[in-house]
């Protein structure tokens, strides 16, 4: 399969007022702005078993067609981990989706911390949108690793970890 990979200086969606914004040399995380005020910042975070993965050092490559940015890296833990992640907007919202694929039975979770960035510049006419947690939602798209308790078969076991995040813009 012959991939295209690009490299830019930055990689970014637009559905003005909004703007995505992810940067290659800080891959861990994406900024959101409004009226091009950066607004929130998006931390990834990668937990394995409940436990925080160190994903500073991981090597990510990206693709960008069609209003959408792809981010995908190979982790390594106790095994090999895929992890993939498509951003784009639909409708009022940003929204993000993890796939990803480790073939020990583990208990995957992927996510963004959203943080309000302070705007000291902000025009005082037209106040900040400000972010409550009725526009954060998520969903978990099953766990394969709950049929392990109910069944002695794992040979050729491979967890899939699927979840969406939304941020829902219209309400700002």
């Amino acid at each position: 399969m012959n991939v295209e990979i690009e490299t830019k200086e930055t990689y970014l969606l637009e559905k003005p007022p909004w703007a995505l914004q992810v940067l290659p040399n800080t891959p861990n995380q994406f900024e959101l702005t409004y009226q091009n005020q950066p607004l929130y910042l998006g931390q990834l975070e990668v937990f394995n078993n409940g436990v925080l993965l160190d994903i500073s050092n991981v090597t990510w490559r990206f693709r960008q067609k069609q209003q959408r940015i792809e981010q995908w890296c190979q982790l390594r833990h106790s095994d090999t981990l895929s992890v993939n992640m498509n951003y784009y907007f639909h409708q009022d919202a940003l929204v993000i989706e993890y796939l990803a694929r480790n073939s020990v039975p583990t208990r995957l979770d992927i996510r963004h911390n959203i943080q309000s960035l302070t705007v000291e510049s902000w025009d005082t006419t037209s106040p900040a949108p400000t972010l409550n947690p009725k526009q954060l939602k998520r969903q978990r798209n099953g766990m394969p690793s709950d049929f392990l308790s109910q069944t002695e078969k794992t040979d050729f076991f491979r967890e899939a970890f699927s979840a969406t995040q939304w941020i829902v813009l219209n309400k700002m």
